[in-house]
């Protein structure tokens, strides 16, 4: 099994760090993230493997290595700039869907490639984010996650204006799947349901997101619906009652069951635990 390696338990869930930082694993062996990791290059040299695909490592560009995608690399002579950040750190319902949509088209990895002018755009806002995050406070969480959705969006922007590249079948089929997902976690669908409502068999639905996400169906339900879970119980001031009936529970005991049950916390202490990461 590859390892899937998570950002410190500690860390903000935002990361900046230097593309030659030493990191608390082997890097130099294939490996997943369950984290979005954005690699800023000013200066290139070696190559990376993203799922597979060989990607030489050039300068002034900007590439992408989203959650649970095999990665290898080979820094040689490169230098720049990492973000990471979790999925939780998004708050923006739309962000998140264009960020998912992004991921599963044809040369995703690759956001732009010897720009010198769009890596200084990105360099100031990268500073402005490095600098604020060294303050701990509330305002400031909130002022670090809008510039890092900012950052994000202002990516996405730049990549639209490549070409369009054409979608493996399966890889469109899980992309509707994630955006079905996205608009109805809190209905209390089944793998069934889901699997209906793409016109696919569930063992078809299985395979896919087995290939490209390394999980089963009802694994990213579950992970859909803990991951708004921790975004209500983070970025908005609502009962676990008002959670549990907004995410589809028949009861804020089921809910709380739930919660304990695929996080080792109870809905209070994930909240505090989220608090407490995101000073």
């Amino acid at each position: 099994m590859l390892p899937v390696h998570s950002l410190d338990a500690h860390s903000l869930h935002v990361n900046i760090l230097p593309l030659d930082h030493t990191n608390p694993y082997d890097f130099k062996r294939e490996h997943r993230h369950s984290y979005f990791e954005i690699m800023f290059i000013e200066d290139g040299g070696g190559n990376q493997l993203i799922d597979f695909i060989n990607y030489p490592v050039k300068e002034n560009s900007c590439y992408i290595i989203c959650p649970q995608q095999v990665h290898l690399m080979n820094r040689k002579n490169s230098s720049g700039t990492l973000l990471q950040f979790t999925e939780e750190r998004i708050s923006s319902p739309e962000l998140s869907a264009a960020l998912k949509q992004h991921s599963f088209t044809e040369g995703a990895s690759i956001i732009f490639e010897n720009q010198p002018e769009t890596i200084e755009e990105f360099r100031a806002l990268i500073q402005i984010l490095k600098n604020n995050a060294i303050e701990n406070s509330k305002s400031n969480t909130i002022f670090i996650t809008q510039l890092l959705q900012s950052i994000i969006a202002l990516m996405l922007l730049k990549r639209s204006s490549a070409p369009v590249l054409s979608i493996e079948e399966d890889k469109k089929i899980l992309l509707d799947f994630y955006q079905i997902l996205d608009s109805r976690y809190n209905e209390n669908l089944g793998v069934k349901d889901y699997a209906s409502a793409l016109f696919i068999s569930e063992k078809k639905l299985a395979g896919i997101t087995k290939k490209y996400a390394g999980l089963t169906p009802l694994q990213v339900i579950h992970d859909r619906i803990i991951l708004e879970a921790k975004r209500m119980l983070l970025f908005e001031d609502t009962s676990h009652k008002e959670i549990a009936f907004h995410l589809g529970f028949d009861s804020p005991a089921t809910f709380s069951a739930f919660i304990k049950n695929k996080t080792g916390h109870s809905p209070s202490e994930l909240s505090k635990q989220l608090a407490e990461i995101h000073k």
